[in-house]
């Protein structure tokens, strides 16, 4: 079995769940259907940004490279093409971007999550050598060589889980984005310090990693976003009944 498709797949899974729960019974197809199109736009975005990423990939497979079963994707294409897609999908349906963030905004904690612990499949997001122990997991690295090392994967996984498991129902709120805001806030600072811990090798910029540079633009992001959701008030608050 393929566990890194097998836990890219339940994480798409589960995040589809999500969604389909938040809604009424009569609008989830319909919502599903959204959720499918962005996990699409992630997927092209982070196809087409792993080419970006690693050029080397092309000259060395050339069209093979592009194949749907070679591989190659990294999460920052992915969150840009997500977010991308929200745009198109707020003018096919009519509505405000924020709510549809709001709608597709909770299939991120799965699909985070579900990454991460990918990651220990597939050689990429691990931790520093550590010497030895019984708590410490034999990890492969990306030259497919099993090293003992922190298990970032593991920790940053359970992490994230506990974090939205904990917080994510208190995250009532009356305006649109509201919801969207918070749960974007929690990944792009877990992001942020768990890029700083990994030691796997990545393009650098500045004497940073690039995807640390796509975490600080995330945190950015997350504070525009509230200051327009909470501040600004941008559109309109929620109905309760």
């Amino acid at each position: 079995m393929n566990w890194y498709a097998f836990l890219v797949g339940a994480g798409a899974s589960l995040a589809i769940w999500r969604v389909i729960q938040c809604q009424k019974k009569q609008d989830d197809f319909h919502w599903a259907m959204a959720g499918l199109w962005l996990l699409f736009g992630a997927w092209l975005g982070a196809r087409l940004v792993f080419f970006f990423w690693q050029p080397a990939a092309l000259v060395d497979f050339g069209w093979r490279a592009l194949g749907l079963r070679e591989g190659g994707m990294v999460w920052p294409g992915a969150v840009l093409g997500a977010w991308i897609t929200i745009f198109p999908l707020a003018l096919i349906k009519k509505i405000m971007w924020l709510e549809i963030a709001d709608q597709l905004l909770v299939m991120l904690p799965p699909l985070a999550m579900m990454s991460w612990l990918a990651g220990w499949i597939s050689g990429s997001g691990f931790g520093p050598v550590m010497p030895a122990a019984w708590w410490v997991p034999m990890t492969m690295d990306d030259s497919f060589q099993l090293l003992p090392r922190f298990p970032l994967q593991w920790i940053a996984a359970a992490s994230l889980f506990l974090i939205y498991y904990i917080l994510e129902s208190r995250f009532y709120t009356t305006r649109v984005g509201g919801k969207a805001a918070l749960i974007w806030f929690i990944f792009s600072m877990h992001t942020l310090l768990f890029s700083f811990l990994r030691a796997d090798l990545r393009p650098e910029w500045l004497g940073l990693p690039w995807d640390i540079w796509f975490a600080v633009i995330c945190g950015l992001w997350a504070i525009i976003l509230g200051w327009l959701v909470f501040v600004r008030k941008t559109g309109a608050t929620l109905k309760t009944t």
